[in-house]
């Protein structure tokens, strides 16, 4: 019987250096680290496959991407990358506009939310243009939709005949 050495029986600390225990199997991470590791790697793969079909579809400036920002992670100092697709001159710096209230009342709306053709979303309650004071207007809609689909038609030939 050889003793054995006490180092080489202890495993490493995690390479995330949260203070747990890492294993060889796990990249010397511990379990928690090393499920936050995987699920960063298939979302960076899925932001990269989007930015290639969104940068294929449409010509993106590189040179003017911002500089990817970092998030802590809940545990230990480890941080986890978010990289930006698109260029930051197409940010726009009007406020994010919340589409789960009604316009009118406030009231949460979910899934259930009516959207008008005035670009708003309402409750139940003020749905119908005329509860909500909706600025489109139908008329004018629908008469660009019939002089669209019945173009006049001229008789031409007729005058010559009469």
């Amino acid at each position: 019987m050889e003793p054995q050495n006490s180092s080489s029986c202890t495993p490493p600390l995690c390479a995330r250096g949260c203070g747990f225990y890492g294993t060889a199997e796990n990249r010397n991470m511990c379990s928690k680290c090393y499920n936050d590791y995987l699920k960063q790697e298939l979302i960076d793969k899925k932001a990269a496959s989007i930015c290639a079909s969104v940068s294929s579809d449409k010509k993106i400036d590189t040179t003017n991407q911002s500089v990817p920002t970092c998030i802590d992670g809940e545990r230990g100092s480890s941080a986890t990358k978010i990289a930006p697709c698109s260029s930051s001159s197409s940010s726009s710096s009007s406020s994010p506009t919340v589409k789960n209230r009604c316009r009118s009342c406030n009231k949460k709306v979910g899934l259930t939310g009516f959207a008008c053709r005035c670009g708003k979303v309402f409750c139940g309650m003020h749905r119908y243009s005329d509860e909500h004071r909706c600025t489109f207007d139908y008329k004018e809609f629908d008469r660009q939709i019939l002089v669209k689909h019945n173009p006049v038609i001229r008789g031409d030939k007729l005058d010559d005949r009469v």
